[in-house]
């Protein structure tokens, strides 16, 4: 068969390719009303058009940064699986089928990012797993608890009536704080890293208020919620500061 563009050569874009048509899969089946559904559906874009631009670019920093951003999507994917777990959006099946392709996706492009070596010096494996986990920020109790934020909130969801202005802030927020946790993990670059910690903190700060004002008309008490997320809070924290040293 030929090739037509750098990218086709890459056995990663065919990878890339089949992940996507699973996410259409999922995506049919998610009401677009859930925050996750428009996140995933952007992260699986970025997965494949950034990975395009980055072989357009090869070994230049240019490159570099968009095989990055590929990558980082594919971990914005994989939280975002989570979130949809905590949804009951998805089974445990398919779950884990989802994001055995996405591990295989990210190991390749790690593998393609160190072939570049006369541009990047070499980086610890970024998606290394144990035996219970698929991504390194799986690992993070940061990450941990802010899953458990989704959790602690799993009556407003599963309410069955008509998410208020507030509930649907909530659901948009606490989505964006799992996925810019883990998106940032999976940056190379300090700076990067710290500017997703940041906007994890921005966003935290904001669902602390919507879930007060959530509050009188929630079917629980949301300082179980609140508990957490201050916990997660102070970690961000805590690792910002790590990064600014």
């Amino acid at each position: 068969m030929a090739h037509y563009f750098p990218h086709e050569q890459l056995e990663v874009y065919g990878v890339s390719l089949r992940f996507a048509a699973l996410a259409d899969e999922l995506l049919i089946a998610w009401s677009s009303s859930w925050a996750v559904h428009g996140q995933f559906d952007r992260a699986v874009e970025s997965v494949v058009t950034n990975l395009v631009t980055a072989a357009r670019h090869r070994a230049t920093d240019a490159g570099v940064y968009s095989l990055e951003c590929s990558l980082g999507s594919v971990l914005e994917c994989a939280a975002c699986l989570d979130v949809a777990a905590r949804r009951r959006l998805i089974e445990v099946s398919r779950l884990h089928s989802a994001k055995d392709m996405l591990r295989q996706i990210a190991r390749m492009e790690v593998g393609l990012r160190r072939s570049w070596e006369h541009c990047i010096r070499e980086e610890p494996e970024a998606d290394a797993a144990d035996s219970e986990r698929y991504f390194l920020h799986e690992s993070l109790e940061v990450y941990q608890r802010s899953l458990q934020v989704h959790e602690s909130l799993d009556a407003v969801w599963q309410s069955g009536q008509t998410p208020s202005r507030y509930a649907k802030r909530v659901d948009e927020l606490t989505t964006s704080l799992t996925l810019n946790i883990a998106e940032g993990n999976g940056r190379f670059s300090k700076i990067d890293h710290r500017k997703f910690l940041g906007i994890a903190e921005d966003v935290g700060t904001k669902l602390a208020a919507y879930l007060d004002l959530l509050a009188p008309a929630a079917p629980i008490n949301v300082e179980q919620a609140k508990s957490y997320l201050r916990e997660v809070m102070a970690m961000l924290s805590g690792l910002r500061g790590y990064l600014d040293e």
